[in-house]
């Protein structure tokens, strides 16, 4: 009897051992199982984005169609590589095509086991820094980037970035969160629309979702995400995302969907309505600019309105 016991404790003890050793060398990559099933990321075909924004196409071709654009460190699914092309999916189970010398196979920088924490970019742009004294300034990230650190400093945070890099982010302009948790919390529709507001003067760029040029749906896609709200990427997917509101319910946060005329057989656009009877889009001849409802161009062409917060 004394002997099996014996055994049985060596057997559990190896086990944790075991354990102990593989959480110190690695981890998962950071993926909720939801995000695995519309991905199909595992170990063996994950990547990370190596510049800070990275255009995504339908084609392996600049002159085709930019569907979205991907950000640093961003977890990818490499699906095949055509020359200087790489076919990539995301998280949110869409797919198409990068340039391969922005994507890195090396995923050290989110499944490294010192990783403690997940830094999320609240700023509309930060810096990263490098060096034996962090003063060399090695990258500007923009919002909605993700990083993961392994410390923290007095001021900042240490961060593992793509390529076996280490670098060093001031704690202004980032939320962190405890890698147990790895979720971003539920905020406000308050939050969101601050959040909207600081791409005020930003660009319009078809497909883009940064601080160098946005889209509406990017506009709402990347805010309401570092915001703990997930809504699809695509504008028709978009218009399924929370609950529907009549016009009369309209509050500052919910999304205001606009067909290209007063039939409102399609949906063209997207914008995050502010009160008093005005939204924030952002449009392809001003960029991101508030506008009126009080405009009858505007009024006429509202096909649905959904809340996400």
């Amino acid at each position: 009897m004394k002997k099996r016991d014996l055994v049985t404790k060596t057997i559990v003890a190896i086990m944790i051992l075991i354990l102990f050793l593989g959480g110190c060398g690695s981890r998962v990559i950071p993926l909720t199982l939801n995000e695995q099933l519309l991905s199909g990321i595992t170990r063996e075909n994950a990547a990370v984005i190596t510049e800070a924004v990275v255009d995504m196409f339908d084609k392996p071709d600049i002159m085709s169609t930019r569907t979205t654009q991907v950000l640093f460190n961003q977890v990818v699914n490499i699906i095949k590589e055509e020359n200087s092309w790489m076919n990539i999916k995301l998280l949110d189970g869409s797919s198409g095509w990068v340039k391969n010398k922005y994507v890195s196979r090396d995923t050290d920088s989110v499944i490294n086991g010192t990783i403690n924490t997940k830094i999320i970019v609240t700023a509309k742009v930060i810096d990263v820094y490098t060096g034996t004294t962090n003063n060399v300034n090695y990258k500007k990230i923009v919002l909605g980037t993700e990083l993961y650190s392994s410390g923290k400093s007095k001021t900042g945070y240490n961060v593992l970035m793509p390529d076996n890099k280490r670098g060093w982010i001031e704690e202004g302009g980032v939320i962190a969160i405890p890698i147990s948790d790895n979720l971003i919390s539920k905020t406000t529709s308050n939050d969101f629309t601050q959040t909207i507001k600081k791409f005020n003067g930003t660009i319009f760029i078809l497909g883009g979702i940064s601080r160098w040029g946005i889209d509406s749906s990017g506009l709402v896609y990347i805010c309401s995400r570092i915001n703990g709200v997930d809504v699809p990427r695509k504008l028709e997917d978009m218009k399924k995302a929370g609950t529907a509101v009549q016009q009369k319910d309209i509050k500052a946060g919910d999304l205001l969907f606009f067909s290209t005329d007063s039939l409102k057989k399609d949906v063209y656009d997207v914008a995050v309505y502010l009160g008093k009877n005005e939204f924030v889009h952002s449009s392809r001849t001003k960029g991101v600019i508030t506008e009126s409802l009080d405009d009858t161009y505007f009024k006429d062409r509202v096909c649905g309105i959904r809340r996400i917060f």
